[in-house]
């Protein structure tokens, strides 16, 4: 849904009545600001709701969350997250043979979860788009019963071939679904690289 940004960097706002141009006032625009940014927020919170994402968000301060960005995150933050999405592809063959084999185990079982959760969070994803037509399509209360499909109702067997991209998933949105599984730290936002990290982290494949 489109938003008009323009309320964040305007300097005064005009109105033209009867030929005459009358500027708000300073305590309008802070209002129209504000009433932007409550708009803003509440449609942030609906598109989480929407994709199950809501608590884990509401968990964190707003100075972090609202500012999340997949770009800005530094290396080792990267390195974590790839490594959940990907496993071992985010290490050179070379680096994969000296890792240490229960190490190795670790990060493919955390990746096989972290597939499954992908997995699942689509097919959830994917229920609630067709109820959504289902509604359009079909009228009254006994119509949708009968053709609705609980938002909740998986198969484990079957693999969901749809892309994040397909459902307007972003990988901020993967980062806080990660989270609220614990595949990714709690502390996730707040980590900190230090010189280890930023070597080991440089094997990272975007």
């Amino acid at each position: 849904m489109a938003i008009c940004a323009s309320a964040f960097c305007i300097v005064f706002y005009t109105l033209k009545t009867s030929n005459k141009t009358c500027m708000l006032s300073q305590e309008q625009l802070t209002q129209l600001q504000t009433d932007e940014s409550k708009n803003i927020i509440s449609l942030r919170e609906s598109r989480y709701q929407y994709y199950g994402l809501l608590e884990e968000y509401q968990l964190h301060p707003a100075s972090i969350i609202n500012n999340l960005s997949y770009n800005k995150l530094n290396s080792y933050q990267h390195f974590l997250f790839k490594r959940v999405l990907h496993g071992l592809n985010v290490y050179d063959p070379q680096e994969i043979e000296t890792l240490h084999w229960d190490k190795k185990r670790r990060i493919s079982k955390v990746w096989r979860r972290s597939q499954r959760e992908i997995n699942a969070w689509k097919q959830t994803i994917c229920n609630k788009r067709i109820n959504d037509l289902f509604r359009k399509t079909f009228r009254g209360p006994t119509a949708e019963y009968i053709i609705s499909i609980p938002e909740d109702e998986i198969l484990e067997d079957y693999n969901n071939t749809l892309t994040l991209k397909d459902l307007d998933i972003t990988y901020e949105d993967v980062i806080l679904r990660f989270m609220s599984k614990g595949l990714l730290p709690k502390n996730f936002f707040t980590l900190k690289e230090n010189d280890n990290q930023k070597s080991i982290s440089q094997t990272i494949k975007d």
